[in-house]
């Protein structure tokens, strides 16, 4: 799809910069996390935002990863009656759309039960292999593909410049986004992340010595999870690359939005990469769920000061949201379609505005305490945002850190409003809540000019 909205150089490099964009934004989130001892999105907001905008991302989050989960049923649905098709005939009871669509929801509702990430780590491992097994296999087809035309530039263009190109652009947002989870990892990510990365440095204060630009962490904890964020936006650009060139060069002209369904019904390497998706897709059903539960609570906590939930009314809400999926899904078939608006609109949100409104807010902090106060804190946009109240109780760090201080709830955009801040982290800020802003306007344009 986003091939053949802004053709092949096009893509590429919208890709590059979407990637790198978001790593950068899920570093802030994990630096933030660390700082307000957050081990959720929602509490991050809530403590460094306030309840108000606490309520608003939890009401966001929701409606995003509803979508999300919506997707997921149409592909395992697009998947498994494909399959079924080919090999049980058209007639037979599993190849209904409707049947397939139930009993995925079946299982899923199943595995969504369990409260903690780390008993979903199985999951997601099987979901890098099968992600990197289904590139493979349209790498290979569409290089196959290619080589069997006379003319293999034929109908290829290397770039789009009419609206049709920023159609693309909220799909590869979404395509990109693990925000809603990185709070929750990070809080539960090992204090000293050795089986990650093997070579620690003496202190972790020696990274920044590698440049203004470069990420400067405080703690081996965030070392750690910035490794994890490279390795995945690595390991999602490399698969979304290779898919993307190849299924573009194999079908110019016209390519489905599920790319599987543009190649032979009878390949046996496409089969085993449809069947392999649809498994590792109802599998990630339940790690979008996670934090869906955890938006309910948090959106209860900020609403209605409740604490804590009682298990039976989690039960209940795990419950609904999965069978709303369900239906949805049986009347949305388009995948293009639900990636598009969810990505433009609530993803953006989370992705790109609230971390910059987190900076922006980190930068009102240090402005408004004095200079010789900070004057020991890091240069870099996580530390910008320590006050001197923090420095002074030698607070601990959050998460779990033995040395970042914690940072003051009340202060910032909550205590001086959204001022103007000499710095880095106030401009950075701004700029990445102006790209959601367009993103969101792209996304309305888009949809409304069909």
């Amino acid at each position: 799809m986003c091939k053949q909205a802004t053709r092949l150089v096009g893509c590429l490099v919208l890709s590059l910069c979407v990637a790198g964009l978001e790593a950068f934004t899920m570093y802030v989130l994990a630096k933030f996390a660390e700082r307000y001892d957050a081990n959720s999105y929602g509490s991050l907001i809530r403590r460094a935002l306030g309840r108000k905008t606490a309520a608003c991302l939890s009401g966001v989050l929701l409606v995003y990863l509803w979508g999300s989960c919506v997707a997921y049923l149409v592909i395992v649905a697009d998947t498994f009656t494909s399959l079924s098709v080919q090999y049980l005939g058209p007639e037979a009871w599993f190849s209904q759309r409707p049947v397939v669509v139930l009993t995925a929801g079946t299982l899923a509702m199943l595995m969504c039960f369990p409260r903690n990430l780390s008993a979903l780590e199985r999951v997601s491992f099987a979901a890098v292999l099968g992600f990197m097994y289904t590139a493979g296999a349209v790498l290979v087809r569409g290089t196959q593909a290619v080589s069997a035309r006379p003319d293999p530039w034929a109908g290829v263009t290397l770039f789009n410049t009419d609206i049709q190109a920023l159609y693309s652009i909220s799909i590869v947002v979404f395509g990109f986004n693990c925000h809603a989870n990185v709070v929750s990892v990070f809080y539960e990510l090992e204090h000293y992340p050795h089986r990650l990365i093997s070579q620690l440095p003496a202190e972790p204060t020696e990274y920044h010595t590698l440049g203004p630009l470069a990420p400067k962490p405080y703690t081996y904890k965030l070392i750690g999870m910035l490794g994890a964020i490279l390795s995945a936006q690595s390991i999602i650009l490399v698969g979304y690359m290779a898919v993307g060139v190849a299924g573009y060069l194999a079908y110019p002209f016209k390519v489905s939005s599920n790319i599987l369904n543009s190649f032979a019904a009878d390949d046996i390497a496409i089969q085993i990469a449809r069947a392999v998706i649809g498994c590792v897709v109802l599998g990630h059903y339940p790690l979008n769920h996670h934090p869906a539960r955890k938006g309910w609570e948090d959106l209860l906590d900020a609403v209605f000061n409740v604490k804590q939930i009682p298990g039976w009314l989690s039960a209940v809400i795990t419950i609904v949201f999965v069978w709303s999926n369900v239906l949805t899904s049986l009347v949305v078939t388009d995948l293009g379609e639900v990636l598009h608006m969810i990505g433009g609109t609530a993803a953006s949100f989370m992705i790109f505005f609230l971390p910059g409104l987190l900076l922006m807010n980190g930068a009102i902090i240090k402005h408004t305490y004095s200079c010789t106060s900070l004057s020991a804190l890091i240069e870099d946009a996580g530390s910008e945002a320590a006050t001197p109240r923090s420095l002074a109780a030698g607070t601990d760090g959050g998460a779990g850190s033995s040395s970042a201080p914690l940072l003051d709830k009340k202060a910032g955009i909550r205590d001086a409003g959204l001022i103007f801040a000499p710095g880095k982290s106030w401009v950075m800020g701004l700029v990445l809540v102006i790209i959601s802003g367009l993103v969101l306007a792209v996304t309305l344009l888009t949809a409304l000019l069909g």
